[in-house]
Order: C-alpha cells, then structure tokens, then sequence
C-alpha cells in the first residue's frame, strides 16, 4: 500500500482542486499528448483502479503488472511535471469510483476522452445515471475518425454489409499522406504483402531485446496481485515489460533499429526457436498509449526515406497499424460490439473443460444485461477445449503456441490466426469462447481488438462482415511457414490414419460441412474443385478422423 499511501498523502483539500479542471484518464490513454491533456496544461488527472474490472476476468498477471504499473509510473510522471493527480482504488467499478470523488471534492464536470473501450463506455454510462457528471471530448489517440470511415463505407446498419480493409487503408494512405509520393503509393503500389511471406530458417538471428528491471512500484503490485488474484492464465515470473515513459520509447528505438529493417520477408513465419523474430511486440504499449501511433508511423516513414528500413517492411508494419488497427476499431464500433449482427439462439455454457476456463463463465452470462456478442454464422458452439489453457494436445504447432502466450501474454499475428483460431474454425469451437480466452490470454487485449479481430477476421462468425473467405488451411501452410512439423509426431503430409496431421482432414470437412454457405465463394472456388474430386469413400474417412481428432481434443487427451 506505500504507492496508494504517498498518493493519499498528495491529495488537494476541496477548495484547491476546485481551482481547476479534473481529466479522468483511462488505463489505455496513459499520455499527455492527447485527449484533454494535451490541450490544458494546468488540468487535474484522475486515475482509477477498480477491483472489480480486475477480478471480471483472470487476465494474464503480466497484463494485469503491464497496465497497472504504468498507470502507477504515469502518475508519477504527471506530479513531476507539475500536474495535480488523484489516485483512486477500490472494489467500485470506474463510473462509482470517480462520482465518490466527484462529490468528496465538489468538483464540476469531469473531463475525459470517449472510452476506446465499450466496456468502460458502459460503465461511464452507468455512473452517469447515478449522478456522475462526465464530459467526453474527442479522442486523438486514434488516426481516424467516425467522418473518415463514413466517407469510405456510407451511413447505415451494419447487417448484410461488407467492409474491406483494403478500401479504408487506400482511403487513410491518401487522406493522410503517408507513405505517398508525388500523389501515388511509394514505390508504386498500395500493398507489398507479396514480398513478406517468407518461411524463417535461420536467415538472420534476431537481436536479444532490451528488458526493463522491475523497481519498488512494480514488486508492490506484483505481491498485492498475487495475493488478492492468484488465479490467472499465465504468471508475471521473469515480468520485464516497459513500465515507464522513457521504457516505451526505448522498447521503441530498439525495434525501429534492430527489427524492423528485417520485419517484412518473415512478417507471416512461425518458429520455435525465434518466436517473436523481428516483430516490435509493442502492441500492448500503444494500446495503453505509451507509444502513440501517429509517432510510431511518423518514425518508419522517416527511417524508410533515410534508407534504413526496405519499403516492403515499413509498408507492411504502417499497413497494421493505418489499416488493421484503425480498420477494426471501426468495426467494432459500427456493429455495437458485434451486437447488431444475428445472435447465435444457443450461446455456449459449457465451461467445465479447465478451472481458468469456468472463472469467466460470467462474461458470457445470457442473463446479464448487456451481454457480450455471439454471432456464429458458421453455426460453431462446441467448448474451447483444454489445450488452449495449458493441458497437452500432442499437437506441436497448438502447444508451443499456448505455451509461449501462457509465459508471455503474446504472440505474433500469424501464431494467432493460422494456429490458435484456424483449429477453433475448422473444429467448430465457439467463436465467443474463443474470444474470451484471447480476452484473458493476451496481453493487448481489448474489447474493441479482440473482438473485431477474433469474431470477424479469425473466425468468420460475423459472416463475411470483415473477410471476404474464411481464414482457413490444411496441414501444408503450417508446415511451409514454420519449424513446427519437423519434430511433431503428427505427419502434416498424412491426411489419413494413425499419426496424420488432423489440419489436414479438419480442413476438408470444414469446406465439406458449410458448402453451401461458403462454395459460391470464389476466392474458395480451387479448393471447392478439389474437394470435388474426392470419392466418397475418401470424404467419409476424412470426417473419420477429423471427428477423432475433434473429440480427442474435447477430451483432453493427446491427439493420435
């Protein structure tokens, strides 16, 4: 308690903290050089710590170490440069916490950016109906804005809409100026995804990456989470994240240095020796604003002019951020949260297979009154099966995953869609389930991210809203863009039989099982061809040994 103790003891009377305007900044806008802040120098923080957003989930503990620490080194900043700061704890939710110190104080209104958040918004909202006075003002953390995305896609509902991300990147890349020459795309094209598709066999090795003591701050938390939330998916054992302002930037300019210049050819591989290879891993720092987007992109397009970084690299990592990153958010907010799409009528209740996975059971509770989002328009409601929280599957892609995401709350994009979600797909697992594990696993998880990524893009259960196909393969991807395979006891070129790689005969009946959904699609024409070509006898024993292998999985016993 000496952290919250010496932030009591720097607390204004009443009559001093009328003198000014109050800012509430949330856990994920930890910066001064947006929002409110920005603008009014003078302007009073107020900072929250809720018990109860803690205890809603069991968040990976390095998540819980990584946000909570620098909330604590963010207010200190804040006080060293002369701001007035108040630090509240308690079990109340954010909206209860700051309408207590809104009458303790007699302040005015509060000042905050809109929640990134549709959680927090909630919550706020429901402050506000008890008293609390709070003010949005826009948030300038985010590259676009509500007026740019109707400029792409129109006005109206979302239902039977298609978004391309492809259309919105084209639209920021001009609208913005970035990495635009004489009016045209740099180099000439839009997107050079083509060039970034390279399997890793030991090219380049990767630099070690710097890591970040932990000081008095972060060991306080560390022993508070341990002992008021020890159950959690993932410990914080070895936590050497960024934690302070000067840690961001650090983080920062290694990665520009020493990663980046070789981040494109192998963007998409996977490797078990190398896992993080020459992706930054800073997500879960620009999430929380520690790093600002517009300064990340600002920094590569002028390392790429400078001849430091290929365009292809620079290209694909500003692409994630300018597209990807603006582009779901959007979609998150166009559907409610995926809320304004069909609702799956049986939402999964099953959360028996492991102890982590029943303590969420109540961020799906159908009887909540905002319940999460369930759409599920390939029809999938089987239970997230052990392996994805820890226990063994036999399966080496699927266990040195969950393995690296359970030490580290992270792994690459790739890792993510083509490993963790592609078997959830192919198997029929439940897209909300899914969701919820990623909510809790990772530790750049929000709702506005993890949502829009896991219930559009990785899983399709928006139906198309977000991707244009499944995001779907066979056993031959994963062997072509990783080492996994080599030492797996699972042949990823046997479809049939003892020892088969199940990708295989997973992938063939998942085309099989939503034909008529999907084989009109003709981005899957090829594969629809293929499937085709296949006797009876063939696709019988292929559903034979997918459903083995989907029950081994279920039971949690290794695949065979």
């Amino acid at each position: 308690m000496a952290f919250l103790d010496s932030m009591r003891e720097r607390y204004p009377s009443a009559a001093e903290a009328r003198e000014r305007s109050w800012v509430f900044v949330p856990c994920d806008r930890l910066n001064d050089r947006i929002g409110p802040l920005a603008t009014d120098s003078d302007a009073g923080i107020i900072l929250v710590e809720s018990h109860a957003k803690g205890k809603s989930r069991p968040y990976h503990h390095k998540k819980v170490l990584l946000v909570l620490s620098n909330m604590r080194h963010f207010a200190l900043e804040q006080i060293e440069r002369g701001r007035h700061v108040l630090y509240l704890n308690g079990p109340e939710s954010y909206g209860e916490q700051l309408f207590a110190a809104q009458q303790r104080f007699r302040l005015g209104s509060i000042l905050s950016t809109r929640a990134a958040e549709r959680e927090l918004r909630k919550d706020l909202e429901r402050g506000c109906a008890s008293g609390l006075r709070l003010e949005d003002r826009p948030d300038t953390a985010w590259l676009s804005t509500s007026e740019d995305w109707q400029e792409v896609f129109g006005k109206g509902a979302s239902r039977g809409r298609q978004f391309l991300m492809e259309r919105f990147y084209r639209y920021m890349r001009r609208s913005t100026g970035i990495l635009m020459e004489d009016g045209n795309y740099a180099g000439g094209k839009l997107s050079y995804d083509e060039q970034n598709r390279e399997p890793y066999r030991g090219q380049i090795t990767p630099p070690p990456r710097p890591t970040f003591a932990q000081d008095a701050i972060t060991i306080e938390l560390l022993e508070m989470m341990q002992r008021v939330n020890p159950i959690a998916f993932g410990s914080a054992d070895g936590f050497d994240l960024p934690v302070t302002e000067a840690d961001a930037k650090s983080a920062w300019s290694f990665a520009l240095d020493r990663l980046l210049p070789f981040f494109g050819p192998w963007e998409d591989a996977m490797s078990t020796q190398e896992p993080m290879l020459f992706h930054s891993a800073l997500s879960a720092l620009m999430n929380i604003s520690r790093l600002l987007p517009r300064e990340i992109i600002a920094d590569v397009e002028t390392a790429y002019h400078q001849g430091k970084i290929p365009l292809a690299s620079a290209e694909g990592f500003i692409r994630q951020i300018l597209g990807w990153r603006e582009f779901m958010r959007h979609i998150h907010d166009t559907t409610d949260g995926f809320r304004t799409l069909p609702q799956s009528p049986d939402p999964p209740s099953n959360r028996e297979a492991h102890a982590y996975s029943a303590t969420i059971v109540q961020t799906i509770d159908p009887a909540t009154p905002d319940r999460p989002a369930t759409p599920s328009a390939l029809d999938a409601h089987l239970p997230l099966p052990p392996a994805y929280w820890g226990d063994r599957s036999g399966m080496r892609c699927l266990d040195t995953v969950v393995a690296q995401v359970r030490d580290q709350g992270w792994s690459h994009h790739i890792t993510r869609l083509m490993v963790l979600s592609n078997l959830a797909v192919l198997c029929g697992f439940s897209p909300r389930e899914l969701t919820d594990w990623f909510w809790v696993a990772y530790i750049d998880a929000y709702d506005w991210v993890v949502e829009s990524n896991v219930l559009g893009m990785a899983t399709f259960a928006d139906g198309g809203l977000t991707a244009t196909k499944p995001y779907v393969s066979g056993a031959a991807y994963i062997n072509r863009m990783s080492d996994y395979c080599g030492k797996c006891p699972l042949d990823p070129k046997k479809a049939l039989g003892p020892g088969s790689c199940p990708f295989t005969a997973l992938y063939w009946t998942f085309l099989e099982r939503h034909a008529d959904l999907l084989q009109s699609n003709q981005r899957l024409r090829m594969p629809y061809i293929a499937l085709g070509k296949k006797s009876a006898a063939d696709r019988k024993a292929l559903r034979e040994r997918a459903e083995a292998a989907v029950a081994q999985l279920g039971r949690g016993e290794i695949v065979t």
